[in-house]
């Protein structure tokens, strides 16, 4: 969502591009620290299965470039335009993430819109 409003809000707030990049400080390093949060559903076939880590950490490394890139043209070290690329960026891949989740979840029942809701939601899904 933050890079939802970002993005909407063209060169946006401060504060929200900090909000931005102090959350994505934290996730990362609770990656680095615990590990990666999903894991390859059975159902997935065996090249998907390998490629599965390895594309999670493509978005990790994506979403802290992004997060240098947007810290640096806010404390000056960057020109603008890099970070506004990279959100755009994001936006993409988190795009592509979820149609990869609700591909999953419809083709090969193996609930992988549950990985990435709220429990709340799970009755409906």
């Amino acid at each position: 969502m933050l890079i939802l409003a970002m993005v909407k809000g063209g060169a946006s707030a401060e504060w929200l591009r900090w909000t931005f990049v102090v959350c994505v400080s934290v996730w990362v390093a609770i990656a680095v620290a615990r590990g990666l949060i999903g894991k390859a559903g059975p159902k997935l076939g065996p090249a998907a299965r390998a490629a599965y880590p390895w594309m999670h950490r493509a978005i990790y490394g994506t979403l802290t470039v992004s997060a240098v890139l947007n810290a640096g043209e806010l404390i000056g070290w960057f020109t603008p335009g890099p970070a506004w690329i990279s959100l755009l960026v994001l936006l993409g891949i988190g795009a592509f993430h979820g149609l990869f989740h609700f591909w999953r979840h419809t083709a090969l029942y193996d609930g992988a819109l549950r990985l990435i809701t709220p429990k709340i939601m799970h009755k409906v899904l």
